[in-house]
């Protein structure tokens, strides 16, 4: 059976990483030739959590999993989307949206639409806008389906820093990853779909750069 780009709709999730936009997370490339004279780039500066990126166990735990500890169909497989729309998202808002149609080891696509979002320039300069929060009694539901990923919009792990060491703690102890700085989820228009979010395989790393993309039937059915 081949794949009918008719009958499925891609959608590329990923960033577009720029070199030199962002200090915090930076990607600074010089041209350079190998020794048949055809070009390459250097990468002079750059850490694992730039661009569309996906954290694994040992982001967290000091002797968690690394990236190339996980099969490969960790990172791929039927998704859900969770549409979050209230500020503060809580354990009935979970129950709202998901609970009828959720499976166990899905994978968890939470889009922000609340309308409250930040530009890159924000982002880069540290804005503090507000952001819808994940409760840490929401986590604590979505972690009971173990779901393989954690895809995430625009949203806070919590207002502390204990907070948010909970939030990560909750999902990763139960296998959890997470795709973090993911865009054009608006284009999503099914609550179920099939993800893929695959890091490239170094090892000894606790994220790497992915280029993630969202896979729905044109007629709406997974």
């Amino acid at each position: 059976m081949f794949f009918n780009p008719e009958e499925f709709e891609i959608i590329d999730i990923s960033y577009t990483v720029v070199p030199g936009e962002d200090p915090d997370r930076p990607f600074a490339i010089q041209k350079a030739l190998l020794q048949d004279r055809t070009y390459r780039y250097d990468i002079l500066k750059t850490h694992s959590h730039v661009g569309t990126h996906v954290e694994v166990g040992a982001h967290f735990y000091e002797d968690g999993k690394t990236i190339t500890d996980y099969p490969l169909d960790h990172f791929h497989g039927p998704g859900i989307l969770f549409s979050v729309k209230d500020m503060v998202v809580t354990e009935q808002s979970c129950k709202t949206a998901l609970e009828s149609e959720i499976q166990m080891g899905d994978i968890i696509v939470i889009r922000n639409d609340t309308g409250i979002k930040l530009t890159k320039q924000q982002m880069y300069t540290g804005d503090d806008s507000p952001l819808p929060k994940i409760s840490l009694e929401a986590a604590k539901w979505l972690a009971k389906y173990n779901p393989k990923l954690l895809v995430l919009d625009f949203i806070r792990f919590g207002d502390t820093i204990d907070e948010i060491r909970e939030f990560h703690d909750i999902l990763m102890s139960q296998d959890t990853c997470l795709v973090e700085f993911v865009e054009n989820l608006d284009k999503i228009s099914q609550k179920r779909f099939y993800v893929m979010a695959l890091p490239i395989k170094f090892q000894n790393l606790d994220s790497s750069f992915s280029r993630a993309i969202i896979i729905q039937k044109r007629d709406g059915t997974l």
